[in-house]
């Protein structure tokens, strides 16, 4: 980015694009890794920092910067998210039922997934919170999956921002293996040896994915095509619930 379109960015879009370096799966950043990630010089950085932190939009943590308790408030008001978070949930509850798996529903943000609901699921009794590797396992196959569906990416109405500068060094899926998803009908991802996750998508009347399911946990207990054929038997009903929900998502 050059210096001109640097400075033609205005100072609510460089303190969007800060809170919007946060991906799925981290909890804390640096200070010096959202400047990179924002595109920003570091003293710009941390001033616009110290202000979200005075706003309560991020908090300081150990080892860096996190989102902040005003942020989840302000996003609980979102009568859209809300309301898809009580329809899926008996859905997702479920897929929790047969698979014993934690369950999570993402939103297409452009082409990146935006958690929107969830139920943990495996391991002791609390289904609460889930492994960060399960989590970061589903975010990317959600990803993967919007992708290989790029053409049909139906629109979020989240007033999506544009994410600039650098992004995170994962490993991007090639054009042959978003072909495959976009054949088999699902993607898989593994993170570390705890973290396998398999997605499929969410379809409204015109086929376009208006939404991900996904499911997580060990991943050598984890069949991918039993677990999608789940996936699938309960977007369907997902689908069906979203579309007569009046306003809550496009029916075309």
């Amino acid at each position: 980015m050059t210096g001109q379109t640097r400075t033609a960015r205005s100072m609510l879009a460089r303190g969007l694009a800060i809170l919007n370096c946060f991906r799925p799966g981290e909890s804390e950043l640096a200070l010096s890794e959202l400047a990179r990630r924002a595109d920003l010089p570091k003293p710009t950085a941390h001033r616009l920092i110290a202000e979200l932190v005075d706003a309560g939009m991020l908090e300081r943590g150990d080892r860096g910067l996190r989102l902040g308790l005003s942020l989840f408030t302000l996003g609980t008001r979102v009568p859209r998210q809300r309301l898809l978070s009580e329809l899926a949930h008996p859905h997702l509850k479920r897929m929790h039922d047969l698979t014993r798996q934690s369950v999570f529903l993402f939103l297409p943000n452009g082409l990146d997934p935006v958690l929107a609901g969830r139920v943990h699921g495996g391991r002791g009794a609390d289904h609460t919170v889930g492994s960060p590797a399960e989590i970061e396992a589903a975010a990317y196959a959600a990803a993967k999956l919007l992708r290989a569906h790029r053409p049909r990416v139906a629109p979020s109405g989240t007033g999506r921002v544009e994410r600039r500068g650098p992004r995170r060094a994962t490993r991007e899926a090639s054009p042959a293996e978003l072909a495959r998803v976009a054949e088999q009908g699902f993607a898989t991802a593994q993170c570390g040896p705890e973290g396998g996750a398999i997605a499929v998508p969410v379809l409204d009347a015109s086929g376009a994915p208006i939404a991900v399911l996904a499911a997580a946990g060990v991943p050598e207990r984890t069949h991918p095509v039993r677990t999608a054929a789940h996936l699938r038997a309960v977007g369907v009903g997902l689908s069906r619930a979203l579309q007569s929900a009046s306003g809550l998502v496009p029916v075309q």
